[in-house]
């Protein structure tokens, strides 16, 4: 049975660090291109088939080219996601992960089987792993981030403080509690000043 488009997209953005679920097509897209350089045709077929049409669309742009080794994926993800290698890396991986999800057992295998040195990326997580991943523990973060801060009032606002050492001035006394009080540190031992 075909995959669900909106499942994949829904568990890439809960999952992955994706500002948009376009990006998150995007990255699908490029992983599936990418692995399809070492899939041959009857491994790309399966996995068509269980794709559905709508998301094994990919996989016709591409043709097998042989050995898939990791440093080659990276490498054809960095050039169709156009993006830094470290950004693209990631995206393979979190896509990965998601079919290695929603794929049925005996896809999952056979990929494993044509892709050997990647099958280390379609590995099944254990019950010991967390449920939140780092990718999705960034993505709150940059969620949180870009939200909109709270307004402080320009009265409690560091930057529009007129004397930014207030607390340590009192009435017409400048400087440091102890130069108030007549102390020096100038002469070395804290002496008073007379």
């Amino acid at each position: 049975m075909p995959m669900n488009q909106e499942s994949v997209w829904r568990r890439l953005m809960e999952v992955g660090p994706f500002a948009s679920e376009d990006e998150a097509r995007r990255a699908f897209e490029a992983t599936l291109r990418a692995l399809r350089r070492g899939l041959n045709e009857d491994e790309a077929d399966w996995l068509a088939v269980a794709l559905g049409p709508a998301l094994a669309a990919p996989l016709l742009r591409e043709s097998h080219a042989g050995e898939l080794p990791k440093d080659e994926l990276y490498r054809w993800m960095k050039r169709y996601t156009k993006a830094r290698k470290g950004i693209a890396v990631e995206y393979a991986q979190v896509v990965c992960r998601v079919l290695t999800e929603l794929l049925p057992e005996a896809e999952l295998e056979r990929v494993k089987r044509q892709l050997p040195e990647l099958a280390f990326l379609f590995a099944r997580p254990g019950p010991d792993e967390p449920t939140q991943t780092p990718h999705s523990r960034r993505r709150e973060a940059r969620e949180l981030a870009s939200s909109t801060p709270e307004r402080v009032p320009a009265a409690h606002s560091v930057a529009r403080a007129r004397e930014p050492l207030g607390d340590t001035q009192r009435g017409s006394n400048r400087g440091l509690p102890q130069e108030r009080e007549g102390h020096s540190f100038a002469n070395g031992h804290g002496s008073a000043r007379h």
